[in-house]
Parts: structure tokens; C-alpha cells; sequence
């Protein structure tokens, strides 16, 4: 290990000390009831919720892989940040008044209410299940940036040794301080990721001659909507299965709108939800900036994945260059942490209480931690597995995650604004959802079972295939519940808009209220649209 090395390697060890004994403070009086636990005692304001939706939007892959996205495709890449963010507006708007009405502790918890507790069962057990494979995947792809970026050998011992390394840091506080701790944690990683993020960028644009160099060298990489037979962002895809993937995930990411519940009004959840979508701009100089100079370059560069590591060990000094690095890891570990809250959640309050209808608040909360504890040894033990595993593998346990998003968006886009789909419709739309989700990206990503596909999907965008899902799941929805009873009035009763101005806290001026800030957003939004 060179000098260099050594001392970028302790700026990012005392960074994950600081932020564990942060995570383990804040969180250590947490434990006394589940609304302590699982969301904050409903105490979080607009700006740590806002802050903390970011932070748990972002991964190592969105330095790394998103770098090389941008390198490729240029600001066709940030549709996604758009898509994302004008959706989280849409879902602060729509639905996270009905979640807060109702005093749901998880999201899987609405579906209960209304419709029953086989839908909520179904879409908590697929989250479960997402996070049981997806977790050996995170924690592997985590070490491999990690190894990739000190430039140490990438072996089974390595990548357990890394493994261990997260599950003593973000595993600790997360786990025994709730989401209190997650959410505050996550605040100070953000600061790290912009600042880390902004350095790259800025010197980045310095030694390419600036935006205008850029601009004259690719054109064609300033232009966000692509032609139909582009690779990776044809704008036939962005419109249609981007729109509805973002979408979707804004209306019912588990772990996303979990701190969402914790707010401690209307007022503070929607502008959190609001100031996660300004956050989301960042991503121009957090991964966007970076891959246009990382095109310029580094243009002969075979692997687009390590243009963002080559960046910061050319850019910077060392010790700066170790902030950077402190700063992946923190995108990982604010992943990370609210992944193990979620879960932890949706197995105390969601699943278990099959088990034990009566459990006392504190064994629930024990059962939460034992399972979450559990799945990152399992995340730990199995991580090397994916070092020889055939790449199909990989692509198929993170595309089932994507794919399923889609029968329970469906559900819940359809439950809120139409009364008459009922319980049958709903169970028959996820549980179809998830048969149709596992054949496609199975036949897809497996050569063996490539002939099963249907003719009609073989070549396609897996953003064009999903519209065709989404159309199919509708019909399912609306067909089943019009063949059977409508739902009972009491299923209904969690579709009643609240209208008590008090929930939102003491009156604001103006300029300090949520349509204000909304309608500046949605403004940035279509500009970006008309200029580019």
C-alpha cells in the first residue's frame, strides 16, 4: 500500500467512525416503542426528510455506474433524476396525505386498509424476499467499488473483510438506533456526497475548458431526449416505461417513504418529498458533469464503469481524493440503512403479527432487528458467490426488483383514485404481476430459456415491454374487481382526503408554502425540457 493510499484510507475509516458513533448516539434512546423504532416518533421535518430521500435514492452504482451512463448517452442519462423527482411531487400530492390520515406505520399497511391483508401480505413478503436476494448483491457491488478504488485484490477473503466493514458501521446504528438514526446520518452523508460530487465536477470542467468545450466537442450529448433506436435512453422508453417506473417507485417505495410516515405534519412530508426533488438535481454535477468530461477524457477507455474512480485518483490530492471516496461510501451506506429499517419494519409490523397477533411492541421490535441482523450475515456470507456467478444471475435478481414495481404501482395508482376495484382484483394483479415479472426477466437474462420468450418482447427495451405489463395488470385489476362484490364502505374510509388545515402546522406566508415551491420545481422541470 503506498503513502497515498494509506492516508486516503484513513480519512475513509474515520469518517465511517464518526458516522457509526453519530448513528449509535442518536439512535440510543429509540427502542422504547415501535413509532419510536420504525419512524422517529413522528418527529422529522421537511428538511431531514428531504435530505434523507436523497441520500436513500443514491448508491455506489450512481457514482459509478451512472458516470459511465452519462459518458455514453450524456444528458439523456438524467431523465431518470427528472422523471424521478417531478413524480415525488406528484406522490407528496396524491397520496402521502391518505398515508399520513391514516397513521400507517409501513405502506404495505394501506393496502391492508384498503383493501385486505393478503394484498398487504403479498407486496410485504415480495419486498422481503427482493431484499433476502438483492442484499448479497448490494453488498458485493459495495466491496467491488471499494477494492476497485484502493486497487486491492478482488477475493473472496477481501470482499467478506469489506463486507464485515459495513454491517459494524451502517448494520450498528440502523439496526439498534431505528430510523432516528438512519435519517440523521444520512443528512451528514449527503453533505459529503455534494461536496465530494462538486470537486470532481469542478475540475473536471476546468480541465476540459468548461461547458462550451463540452458543448462543441459532443452536441449531440446535450440533448435529453433521444431518437427511438437509441441503446440506452430512446425517448420512446423515457416517456412511456421511465415515466411509469418512476412513478410507480414514488407512490410506493417501501423504504423511500418510510421517513415520509415519520413527519411531524402534512406540511413537513410534502416539502421533505419536495426538497428530495430539487436534491435530485445534484445528480447534473454529481454523475452528469462527470461523464460528459469523462467522454472527452477518457474516450478510449473500454470500461465505462471505473471513469469515475480514474477521476478522483487523477483530480484530486490525496486526503481529498479520501473525502471523495468517504463520500461512495456514504451513497452506499445511506442505501444501505434504510434498506435494513424497511425491512426490519415490514417483518415486525407486517408479517410477524400472522405469526403472533398479541406480541407485546417489544418483541416485535426484537424479531424486526433478529431478521435485518440475520439477512446482512446472510448479505455477508453470501456476497463472494457473485464473484463466478454468471452474469445472467446478477442481471436477474436486479431486474425482478425493477420489474416488480409494476403490479404494485398499479394497484395503488388504481386503489386511490377509483372506488370500485376491490380486494380479489388487487391480490389477482400482484400475485400475476409477480409470475409475469419472474418469466420475463428470467426468459431475458437466461440464454437456455431464451426460446420461451415471446416473439414479440424478444428485442425490445425492457422500458418498452414495461407499458405492455402495465396495460395487461390494469385490465386484470379492473376486470376481476367488476366481476366481483364492490368493497365494503369501510375500505373506503382510507381514501377520504383530509381537509383539516391544522395538520399542516401554524399558517406560513406564501412564499413558504408547499404549491409556491411546487410550481418553481415544476418551472425548472419544463425548462430543462425546452432547453435541452
Amino acid at each position: 500500500m503506498t503513502t497515498e493510499q494509506a492516508i486516503d484510507l484513513f480519512v475513509v475509516a474515520a469518517y465511517l467512525l464518526a458516522i457509526t458513533c453519530l448513528g449509535i448516539w442518536v439512535g440510543r434512546n429509540q427502542s422504547k416503542s415501535k413509532e419510536d423504532y420504525f419512524l422517529g416518533g413522528r418527529t422529522f421535518t421537511w428538511i431531514t426528510i428531504g435530505f434523507s430521500l436523497f441520500a436513500t435514492n443514491i448508491n455506489m452504482s450512481f457514482f459509478v455506474g451512472w458516470t459511465g451512463k452519462a459518458a455514453r448517452a450524456g444528458f439523456a442519462a438524467f431523465n431518470p433524476e427528472l422523471l424521478g423527482g417531478l413524480m415525488l411531487t406528484i406522490s407528496a400530492i396524491v397520496f402521502v396525505p391518505l398515508y399520513l390520515r391514516t397513521q400507517i406505520y409501513t405502506i404495505p399497511q394501506f393496502l391492508e386498509l384498503r383493501f385486505n391483508r393478503a394484498a398487504k401480505l403479498i407486496f410485504g413478503g415480495i419486498y422481503v424476499i427482493q431484499r433476502v436476494l438483492v442484499n448479497p448483491v448490494a453488498i458485493y457491488t459495495a466491496a467491488l467499488g471499494v477494492l476497485s478504488l484502493f486497487g486491492w485484490e478482488v477475493n473472496a477473503s477481501n470482499v467478506i473483510v469489506c463486507g464485515l466493514c459495513i454491517a459494524l458501521t451502517v448494520g450498528v446504528y440502523s439496526i439498534f438506533g431505528g430510523l432516528k438514526s438512519v435519517v440523521i446520518t444520512d443528512v451528514a452523508q449527503v453533505v459529503i456526497m455534494i461536496v465530494g460530487g462538486c470537486s470532481i465536477a469542478i475540475i473536471g470542467l476546468w480541465k476540459v475548458g468548461g461547458i462550451g468545450e463540452l458543448y462543441g466537442v459532443m452536441p449531440e450529448n446535450f440533448e435529453l431526449l433521444r431518437p427511438s433506436d437509441d441503446k440506452e435512453f430512446p425517448w420512446t422508453a423515457v416517456l412511456s416505461g421511465q415515466l411509469l417506473h418512476s412513478a410507480f417507485f414514488a407512490f410506493t417505495s417501501i423504504h423511500i417513504l418510510q421517513r415520509v410516515l415519520a413527519a411531524k405534519d402534512r406540511h413537513n412530508a410534502q416539502c421533505g418529498m419536495l426538497l428530495g426533488a430539487y436534491l435530485k438535481l445534484f445528480g447534473i454535477v454529481l454523475f452528469l458533469i462527470p461523464g460528459l468530461v469523462a467522454a472527452v477524457l477518457y474516450k478510449d477507455v473500454a470500461n465505462t464503469d471505473t471513469l469515475y474512480s480514474t477521476m478522483v485518483r487523477e483530480f484530486l490530492p490525496v486526503g481529498l481524493s479520501g473525502l471523495v471516496l468517504a463520500g461512495m461510501v456514504a451513497a452506499m451506506m445511506s442505501s444501505e440503512d434504510s434498506n435494513i429499517n424497511a425491512l426490519s419494519s415490514v417483518v415486525a409490523l407486517d408479517i410477524y403479527p400472522v405469526v403472533r397477533p398479541k406480541a407485546p411492541q417489544g418483541e416485535a421490535i426484537f424479531v424486526g432487528r433478529l431478521f435485518a441482523t440475520c439477512n446482512l450475515a446472510w448479505g455477508i456470507l453470501a456476497a463472494p458467490i457473485f464473484m463466478t456467478m454468471d452474469s445472467a444471475l446478477f442481471d436477474l435478481v436486479m431486474t425482478v426488483v425493477g420489474f416488480m414495481v409494476i403490479p404494485s404501482g398499479t394497484v395503488f395508482l388504481f386503489g386511490r383514485l377509483n372506488r370500485r376495484l376491490n380486494a380479489p382484483g388487487a391480490v389477482a394483479t400482484l400475485f400475476l404481476g409477480m409470475l409475469i415479472g419472474t418469466y420475463y426477466v428470467a426468459t431475458k437474462n437466461f440464454p437456455a430459456l431464451h426460446g420461451f420468450m415471446l416473439p414479440v418482447l424478444q428485442g425490445m427495451h425492457f422500458y418498452h415491454v414495461f407499458p405492455l405489463v402495465f396495460i395487461l395488470l390494469t385490465v386484470v385489476l379492473f376486470t376481476v374487481s367488476y366481476l366481483t362484490p364492490p368493497p365494503p364502505a369501510e375500505k373506503l374510509e382510507c381514501l377520504q382526503t383530509p381537509v383539516d388545515t391544522r395538520e399542516d402546522g401554524p399558517a406560513r406566508p406564501w412564499y413558504r408554502t408547499f404549491g409556491f415551491w411546487w410550481g418553481v420545481y415544476i418551472a425548472i422541470f419544463i425548462s430543462f425540457y425546452l432547453v435541452f
